[in-house]
Order: C-alpha cells, then sequence, then structure tokens
C-alpha cells in the first residue's frame, strides 16, 4: 500500500516573514547599539517579536515624522497584511509608491513586490501573488523567501516542475534552509523519486535533528520503499521528540497493517531501551 505525502506539510511550511529586510535591520542594530533607536527600528523590533500593535503605534508615530519616507509605508503595509488588513495594507503600499523617489531601488522594490504577494494569497489570486514574486526575485535574485513561497504555491497546485526549481533555488541562496529540503523532500515524493525524497529529508535531519517532522516524513519514503526497519527507526525518532506527531502515527499505522513484525521488533527494542513500556501500548 504507498502512502502519499499531502501537499500541505504541517509544522513544515516556510513560517510567514514579518518584515523583509528583519536580518539586515537586526545586524544595523548590533552595529549602532550605542545610538538611539528610531521610532521605525523599534517597530521592525516589535514586528519580529510578533508584538504588532506596538509594532504599529511606532510605525504610525514615524510615518507622521516622516510621511514622504517609502520604507515607512511599505512597513505599515507589511504590518498590516500580518494582522490580515488587507485593505490598509494596500493603501499603505499605494502611499510607498507615491513617496518613492527611486522607484529603481531594488530592496524597496522587493519588499513591497513581496507584501503585494501577501495580499493577493490571502485574496486566493495566485496569479497575481506569483506576479508579484517573480517581479521581487527581479529586484533581489537572492530572496530565499520569494523562492520558498513560490515552491509552496506551486507545489499546491500540483506544478511540481516548478516547485522543486523554486525550492532547489532557495536551498542554493541558503545552504541551512531546512523547510527548503523538505519542499524538495515531500516534491520528490509526490514525483516517486524515492530516493532525492531520502536525500533532502536526511540534510534536513542534519540541519535540525530535534525537528520530529523530518523524521516522519522521511519515514514515509522508507514505508514506500519497503524499507519498514528504518521507516521504523524514523518513526521511534520522530515520536521520542513529539509523542503525538501525526503523520509518524500514521506511518505507524501502516507499518503495522503490512510490517507488523518490523513494527513489534522495533518498538519492543525500544521498550527494552529506554524501560518505558509505553512503546509497547503503540502496538495495539
Amino acid at each position: 500500500m504507498l502512502v502519499t505525502v499531502l501537499a500541505s506539510v504541517t509544522g513544515a511550511e516556510t513560517k510567514k516573514k514579518t518584515i523583509k529586510s528583519m536580518a539586515k535591520q537586526q545586524e544595523q542594530q548590533q552595529q549602532v547599539a550605542n545610538e538611539q533607536m528610531t521610532d521605525y527600528d523599534w517597530a521592525v523590533e516589535y514586528c519580529y517579536h510578533e508584538e504588532f500593535d506596538k509594532a504599529l503605534t511606532y510605525i504610525n508615530r514615524y510615518l507622521k515624522k516622516n510621511p514622504n519616507d517609502a520604507f515607512g509605508w511599505t512597513c505599515l503595509a507589511a504590518i498590516q497584511c500580518q494582522i490580515d488588513n488587507d485593505a490598509e495594507a494596500n493603501r499603505a503600499i499605494e502611499k510607498a509608491r507615491k513617496c518613492a523617489v527611486n522607484e529603481s531601488d531594488p530592496e524597496l522594490l522587493n519588499w513591497l513586490y513581496y507584501t503585494q504577494s501577501t495580499i493577493y494569497l490571502h485574496q486566493s489570486d495566485t496569479v497575481r501573488a506569483i506576479e508579484a514574486l517573480n517581479n521581487a526575485v527581479k529586484s533581489d535574485p537572492t530572496d530565499v523567501e520569494c523562492y520558498m513561497r513560490l515552491g509552496n504555491i506551486y507545489k499546491k497546485q500540483r506544478e511540481y516542475d516548478l516547485a522543486m526549481v523554486n525550492y532547489g533555488l532557495a536551498v542554493q541562496y541558503d545552504r541551512n534552509q531546512v523547510e527548503g529540503y523538505l519542499g524538495l523532500g515531500t516534491v520528490a515524493g509526490s514525483l516517486k523519486k524515492r530516493e532525492d525524497a531520502i536525500k533532502a529529508f536526511t540534510m534536513a535531519i542534519k540541519l535540525q535533528p530535534d525537528f520530529a517532522e523530518c523524521y516522519a516524513l522521511r519515514a514515509v519514503e522508507y514505508y514506500n520503499d519497503w524499507e519498514y526497519d528504518k521507516a521504523m527507526d524514523d518513526i521511534i525518532s520522530a515520536l521520542e521528540l513529539e509523542n503525538d506527531n501525526a503523520r509518524a502515527r500514521w506511518v505507524l499505522e501502516y507499518v503495522k497493517e503490512v510490517a507488523p513484525e518490523a513494527a513489534e521488533k522495533a518498538l519492543r527494542k525500544q521498550a527494552k531501551k529506554s524501560k518505558d513500556n509505553s512503546w509497547l501500548e503503540l502496538l495495539k
């Protein structure tokens, strides 16, 4: 019996980005630690910690003093997106465009387009979201978040070749991008490229060995490749990290059905090793 990984990877999708240039902002703040932070800096800081009410207070205060700052309006648009206020986000983007003295500024345009893609996705308009993301990539061809979002969109639409390309670009520009490897793995699994899927999930595990879902996803591929002992090893690793991991428990039921000996052997061994008889309860 073949097990198919769902297109939406629970717990493995890229976390929604709050502020496009957050990493740069954080680095700059560390470099000027002795200087006074502006209201814009505080807005970014609170957005980073997902305290959006405070972020709104500070960015609105900043814009009262700097009404022609395109980055300020873009920051406001990004914050409004995070609280699902798309109408206000759109208004802020239009303000940013009117204030932009130099519309060729790649950082500004990249951020604007990415924020617009968020609004379009809220409206389930994937065509315009993809267009906005492609424009964002033109402004910054190394933008990992854009490639991840494009990969997620294409995967959901079952356009696996395009999803693979974008996840590949994400890990090309950031070798530590765990979600990118998970994306590559799930797409390879959907294309029945078991070996490629296992390699991708193995890389994700190397980067984040305490993430249960990585093991659960690899267990699916081992199961589909009839490697039931390896599947059980990954199921146990996932459940050690997250006892209620739904995917690991789901695959376990399939192993118990088609390879009961492998399941019993692995669970009894784990119970003896850990001196925890609760593992034997999983045999029922």
